[in-house]
């Protein structure tokens, strides 16, 4: 872990400040590496950013909680990497943009040319476990890379269809990455790194899981893929969070008529939020893939 992701690590250990105010802060600065953590603070502090009640022993707290954090991360094999690091990926370069990402695997498959999100239900019908193994395997076939959010049931089935088709994938965590969420999932990580893939997330390992964490998550399924390939799901679930982050980040939205049937309400839902989405046969989902 380099210089700033610590810094960035140990801003965020801070009472209020987040990602907006971290992002702010440091963009003010020409070489935050070149400062120690509390002239950084001492800055933030100055510009209203931090505040000036924060004592000197929370701030050597934060300071030390980033130090142990690196440490931990070196030692169970997770990577780091800022919005200002080259090997940032453009595709995660959006207007609510990720101020850090830990990730395991190759982050770089998130440069590739060709990315697509397959999402959905957690219980999703037979029907649609089929249609998501179905379309992540299209979509390796035809040299995407697959982006979903490791969740069980649609999420599983398409960063699987993908795998059985030699392709890669990207799983978007809610939670840190040791261990990941959920933990019935582990052997699934596993074999998306093993074959080249990417785990990736906003939090360190030792954070605790918070239903925020899950939108902030979709946000990132969305905004990293080119469209987006729904399964079954209703008007509560979390699918329609990464759906309406689409909407704003004007990618589309694919299904097909199997699965619209089944989910009628989920649908009726979009167009309620006018969230626009095109029902296409499997013949025409595959034509829109093969000709990308």
């Amino acid at each position: 872990m380099n210089l700033i992701c610590e810094h960035i690590v140990g801003l965020q250990q801070l009472k209020g400040v987040g990602r907006q105010k971290t992002i702010r802060l440091l963009e003010l600065i020409t070489a935050p590496q070149q400062l120690c953590f509390r002239e950084l603070v001492e800055i933030g502090q100055t510009f209203g950013m931090i505040s000036s009640q924060i004592s000197k022993a929370e701030i050597a707290a934060a300071e030390d909680c980033a130090q142990t954090l690196a440490e931990q991360c070196g030692q169970l094999g997770i990577s780091c990497c800022s919005y200002w690091d080259e090997a940032f990926p453009d595709s995660l370069k959006f207007s609510d943009h990720p101020v850090l990402i830990f990730y395991q695997g190759d982050l770089s498959i998130l440069t590739h040319s060709k990315r697509a999100a397959v999402i959905g239900s957690r219980q999703p019908s037979a029907l649609g476990a089929d249609f998501a193994f179905q379309a992540g395997k299209l979509l390796a076939e035809n040299n995407f890379v697959v982006v979903s959010g490791l969740a069980v049931g649609s999420d599983s089935y398409g960063h699987q269809g993908c795998l059985d088709a030699g392709g890669k994938t990207v799983a978007f965590l809610p939670s840190g990455l040791a261990p990941v969420y959920p933990s019935t999932n582990q052997q699934l990580a596993d074999k998306i790194c093993g074959m080249g893939g990417c785990l990736v997330s906003e939090y360190p390992h030792h954070e605790t899981l918070l239903p925020y964490k899950f939108v902030e998550r979709d946000r990132l399924q969305s905004a990293s893929s080119q469209f987006v390939i729904v399964s079954n799901f209703t008007p509560g679930s979390g699918t329609i969070y990464t759906l309406d982050y689409a909407r704003k980040y004007q990618k589309a939205i694919y299904s097909i008529p199997v699965i619209h049937s089944e989910s009628r309400a989920g649908f009726k839902h979009l167009e309620i939020k006018q969230i626009d989405y095109r029902i296409l046969s499997n013949t025409e989902l595959a034509d829109v893939i093969e000709q990308y």
